[in-house]
């Protein structure tokens, strides 16, 4: 395209393998991120609950007061910043899907913040709702439970996806 970063809000993908690591994301053959995604490298990215207006952006609504927080990195495809969740992927393959085309995409590298994901359900977007398992707070590291020291590290990791410094921060 121009070079700059493109997006587009989709309604599911699916893990197909774990080994080794792929992805599938299917696409209308109209939508313009058809052409994008068709052999080149991209990134899924998960969507926090307070990311509703990039998802409206993405999916066909644009906002054009709206900045999008690109992390635009030398060796991998642009992923957006404050996400629960991202996967970089390496084009595997593509099939013919009807009038979608599915794209297989290779996980090459990924990560996960302890943030609640914005969902797409019934025809609505959502935020989850109740906790159905909660973890054993049984294994400790420096003396803390395990749950607390993830989540703190969660949000120190948001902390710099916002650009905060976290250096004088005591965990």
């Amino acid at each position: 395209c121009d070079g700059n970063p493109r997006g587009a809000t989709m309604n599911s993908f699916t893990s197909v393998s774990m080994n080794p690591p792929l992805v599938l994301v299917s696409v209308a053959r109209q939508a313009k991120a058809c052409e994008g995604l068709q052999d080149n490298s991209f990134t899924v990215n998960i969507l926090a609950a307070n990311q509703l207006d990039l998802a409206l952006h993405f999916a066909g609504k644009p906002n054009d007061s709206l900045q999008v927080p690109w992390h635009d990195q030398r060796d991998a495809p642009p992923r957006i910043l404050g996400t629960t969740a991202w996967l970089h992927c390496h084009p595997w393959r593509s099939y013919d899907g009807g009038d979608h085309l599915l794209v297989l995409g290779e996980i090459r590298h990924h990560d996960a913040r302890h943030l609640e994901p914005l969902m797409f359900h019934r025809g609505e977007f959502r935020r989850p709702g109740l906790k159905l398992l909660q973890l054993p707070r049984t294994v400790t590291f420096d003396g803390r439970p395990a749950c607390e020291w993830v989540e703190r590290i969660h949000a120190l990791h948001a902390l710099a996806d916002a650009g905060i410094d976290t250096e004088p921060l005591d965990i």
